[in-house]
Order: C-alpha cells, then structure tokens, then sequence
C-alpha cells in the first residue's frame, strides 16, 4: 500500500516526491505544529483541526471544494488528488479530503491506542515515502508488520549498500532513537537493530 500523508503544510511543502526523507528536525517541528496540547501525542481532535487548515488554505474561495487552478497553488500534491478525487468530478471536496486524512490517522495509531506518538509519527513519515505492504488488508500499519516495512525503508535509507546505517542515512531519526538503538555503540544500526529497536517502542 502506498499513502499520502500531507501532514502540515510546512512538511509537505519540504518534501518533494524522490527525495532523501525529511530530517528528524523537520519531522520534530511538524509534529509540534499538529500537538497543540504539548502531550507527545496526536488525538483525532487535533489531526482534524490540522486536516481541515491544510483544506481551507488550498480552498482560496472557501466553497468547501478545491478544483485545477487551486491545486496548482496548494501543497496538495496532483497524485494526491487524483486519488481521492471519488467521484472523478476533477474537484475535491472537504468531505474526500478529510475522508483520506481519517485514514491516515488510523494508519499511523500502531498500537490503535486512538493516539499518534512521535515514534508512531516518525514511522508514518518513512512508510508514506517507501511504502508497506498491508499483508492483512487491515488498512493500517501494524506491529506485525513492522518487519517488512522497516526492511524496505532500510534499503532506501541504505545510500553506500553496506548493510549498516550510520546517522547521517539515518537522518529522519532522532539523535536520542538511534543511540538508544544502537546497543553495541558503534556508531551503526543494521536491519536488525532498527526493527528490534522500533518493535521495542511499542513493547514488542
């Protein structure tokens, strides 16, 4: 499965399609921008209230509805659009577009906990670039899953090929994460690390 994650304006005006991923200061500052409660946490509450100012500023002439010409001067990706444009009508509506980010509220909830953790936010960022394979069609990324997912974002992140990612391949992460991960401190994360490390997040 391949998602869209159009999480704030500013990170996905940040990041162009293929592209090295976002830092782990981009990543940070958009997360902060969404938790508006200062918790650590996204709760559905806030991930609409930012879904629905990612539409209105797309929407200049604020009819609930984004067609061509307001496309081209939005953060909304034509992909994206085409999408979720339902109806095939060549406009999205508030209604497709806040249906998708409901969606990508429950893909990133790992733990279906109804929050967003930075971890589970990090991960969304990393899957939404490379991709995940939905093996049980639960239209979510699940712990499960974990495994094959971080197996194909290290192959991306992996730029010299030699099966170890240093900090600067692993850049969207923070600096606290991979050195916590890294348990044999030598500076490196192999496949192995980076999946024992994000399935111990979530106490797996």
């Amino acid at each position: 499965m391949r998602f869209m994650l159009l999480a704030t304006l500013a990170l996905a005006s940040a990041v162009p399609a293929a592209r090295a991923l976002p830092t782990a200061a981009q990543i940070a500052a958009a997360f902060h921008e969404l938790d508006t409660t200062r918790n650590g946490a996204l709760n559905a509450a806030e991930w609409e209230r930012a879904s629905f100012a990612l539409f209105r500023a797309a929407d200049k002439n604020n009819n609930d509805v984004i067609d061509a010409d307001e496309l081209k001067g939005s953060t909304i990706a034509q992909d994206t659009f085409l999408r979720i444009d339902a109806d095939r009508d060549g406009r999205l509506s508030i209604g497709e577009f806040m249906e998708l980010r409901r969606e990508i509220f429950a893909v990133a909830d790992i733990d279906h906990d109804d929050y967003v953790t930075f971890v589970e936010y990090e991960l969304l960022i990393v899957f939404e670039e490379v991709g995940w394979n939905d093996r049980n069609q639960s239209a979510r990324i699940e712990v499960t899953e974990l495994r094959a997912a971080l197996t194909k974002a290290f192959e991306r992140l992996d730029a010299d090929r030699d099966g170890q990612l240093d900090k600067e391949e692993a850049g969207h992460m923070q600096a606290e994460r991979f050195d916590r991960f890294d348990k044999n401190k030598d500076g490196k994360l192999g496949l192995e690390d980076l999946v024992v490390g994000y399935r111990s997040e979530f106490g797996a």
